[in-house]
């Protein structure tokens, strides 16, 4: 073989060898925020409500460090049903001294990368808690939550559901807390 067939010869030899070493493409995944612990609980009821574009089964992420202000999604990875269903869900096991409403309003919840080997996760709500049928707020609180995770979307989900469970036991504690819950009782009676 001469000089010019194998130079040719190299781009393809090449191609083939980075082709080989990719394995079997990989499949998409249905995620959720991890297992439940425990019965749900029945003295809380709960109410989420999140922005229009919260309500799909996406994992977002976003590139600070390149362009802030585009929203990115993992291709292979999406959550098992819409956001903001499944945080109903692992938050349904919240109790409180009273029987309580919760109104829960989502604001955030994506990966952010500060670099291109270093991200964030990110989770913000509001709460407010009442008296049932009652619009008067007992209380509300801003939560605001981040981690550092893995710069991929197995990072963003592993991060979402230790965050999940970080700001379930937050609430808890703040609805233990309240220190107007117990008018509740005496509403209602």
């Amino acid at each position: 073989m001469n000089i010019v067939n194998r130079i040719l010869l190299l781009p393809i030899l090449l191609s083939l060898a980075a082709c080989a070493g990719r394995g079997e493409p990989r499949l998409p995944l249905n995620h959720d925020l991890g297992p439940l612990i425990g019965p749900s609980a029945n003295n809380v009821t709960l109410t989420i409500d999140a922005p229009v574009w919260l309500w799909d089964d996406k994992i977002r992420y976003r590139l600070l460090y390149n362009d802030a202000s585009a929203i990115r999604y993992y291709n292979l990875d999406r959550w098992e049903a819409p956001l903001p269903a499944l945080l109903e869900r692992y938050l349904n096991r919240l109790e409180a001294p009273d029987a309580l409403g919760l109104r829960v309003s989502l604001e955030q919840f994506e990966q952010r990368f500060t670099a291109p080997n270093e991200a964030r996760v990110v989770i913000e709500l509001k709460t407010s808690a009442h008296c049932p049928g009652a619009n008067t707020p007992l209380g509300s609180r801003h939560f605001s939550v981040t981690q550092a995770t893995a710069a991929d979307a197995t990072g963003a989900i592993n991060g979402f559901s230790a965050l999940s469970e970080q700001l379930r036991n937050e609430i808890q504690t703040w609805l233990v807390g309240l220190p107007n819950a117990g008018q509740c009782a005496t509403q209602s009676s």
